[in-house]
């Protein structure tokens, strides 16, 4: 009985441990950092893109992420969705219309 509960207990302080981190950002913006950086490998690989930073945008409502080519030139995304951002939204047109340019794809 006791090895039930102490599992139990353990299992509710990391289910707590892991809302929290969600909570407060902190898994949603790795979420965020890989989401965009596997669909700019996948989408974009001839501009060897180069993750720089990720914040949370309120006006936006998204996380701003940033990344840079071999030029150092910066490219800005915004990751949509507060709690579970997968998709690039704002940011991404322009810069499909630029690589479509550059490479001819």
């Amino acid at each position: 009985m006791n090895k039930k509960r102490i599992i139990i207990i353990t299992i509710l302080a990391i289910l707590i441990v892991i809302l929290a981190l969600w909570i407060s950002g902190i898994i949603p913006k790795q979420i965020a950092r890989v989401s965009a950086t596997n669909y700019l490998k996948k989408n974009f690989s001839k501009m060897y893109l180069e993750y720089v930073d990720i914040e949370w945008s309120s006006n936006f409502g998204g996380y701003s992420i940033r990344f840079k080519d071999q030029n150092d030139e910066i490219h800005g995304f915004l990751m949509n969705n507060k709690y579970f951002p997968i998709n690039i939204g704002q940011g991404l047109f322009g810069f499909e219309e630029e690589y479509r340019a550059k490479y001819g794809e």
